[in-house]
């Protein structure tokens, strides 16, 4: 027999449902502001049926929204509600993956020491849970941790650690671990490990046919020819990159391979020619509005106006 009191409880908790999915489909659509208020709705009524384990869901979503609005300080607080609803729910999963988005978000701040806390925090759970693959991406965020640090020999140890875990557990980032492992390699000079990594990356981004990581790759193994003096092989690579960043109108990408083109003419002393790419690089990062890429080429262009003097 139903209840009032029951009838109501069943409302109340499809209500709240739907005020979640709603929440989701609102964030598919980029409706951002939707969709914070319909995650919120949703908290408020899963918590106060005291379903904790669902309640700790919303201010997850929140937080990554909030973190696509740039407000990193709200995400920083929304996650560890989120973390402190999970642990009331006694849901130890959930706990880790919010305590590995706080580690992003804090690291994003500025804040090592904190995003360490978080991660190791997500690790002990990880590892009491078995779970390699979150293990792995623990070990990535971790690398990229010492990589900012600047201590590189520590950031390729976290990286192999990360590759190890992910290839385990079939996770296929462990080419976002591959491709870090090799650019830590090529600036600590070991040019035939740093070429052995990227290839790997290139040729997991041709099995999946993802065009947009072939580009990203080749831009990689390019840089890695030109910091190893193979001048020849850095522009047949980054010549290959650019058509196929040119055929997806990828700008970003032709930013990056024309400036690469710049600094091989550079080296060969072909001004002119480092000129045109040069320039051609900053009209793409122009169009892209990035900041980084449209400092690196005025910084080279200011290198070959000095050589033609």
């Amino acid at each position: 027999m139903i209840t009032r009191k029951s009838g109501e409880q069943a409302q109340e908790k499809l209500s709240a449902e739907k005020s979640f999915q709603f929440g989701v489909q609102s964030s598919n659509d980029s409706e951002l502001e939707q969709a914070a208020e319909s995650f919120g709705e949703a908290q408020q009524s899963f918590d106060l049926r005291g379903d904790y384990r669902r309640a700790a869901e919303s201010p997850a979503m929140i937080a990554a929204i909030e973190c696509q609005n740039g407000l990193l300080e709200q995400s920083v607080s929304s996650s560890r509600y989120a973390i402190q609803l999970s642990h009331d729910a006694v849901h130890p999963s959930e706990e880790a993956e919010s305590l590995l988005a706080l580690g992003h978000f804090e690291r994003q701040l500025g804040h090592l020491d904190q995003a360490v806390e978080a991660y190791l925090m997500a690790h002990r759970l990880y590892q009491a849970l078995h779970q390699v693959q979150g293990l792995g991406r623990v070990a990535l965020a971790l690398g990229h941790i010492e990589l900012q640090r600047t201590h590189l020999d520590y950031a390729a140890q976290h990286y192999q650690e990360a590759i190890d875990y992910l290839r385990a557990a079939a996770d296929t980032t462990d080419i976002d671990a591959l491709k870090s492992l090799a650019n830590v390699q090529r600036v600590l000079g070991n040019f035939s490990e740093a070429e052995v990594d990227c290839q790997l990356a290139l040729e997991k981004y041709r099995v999946s046919e993802d065009v947009f990581g072939r580009i990203d790759a080749l831009t990689d193994l390019g840089r890695i020819y030109l910091d190893a003096g193979r001048l020849d092989q850095a522009s047949q690579t980054w010549i290959e990159a650019l058509n196929l960043a040119r055929s997806t109108e990828y700008e970003e990408g032709q930013g990056d391979v024309s400036l690469g083109l710049a600094e091989v003419d550079l080296r060969k002393n072909r001004v002119d020619q480092a000129g045109l790419e040069a320039r051609a690089a900053l009209r793409a990062y122009t169009m892209r509005r990035y900041d980084l890429g449209i400092a690196n080429a005025e910084r080279l262009l200011a290198a070959i106006y000095l050589r033609d003097g």
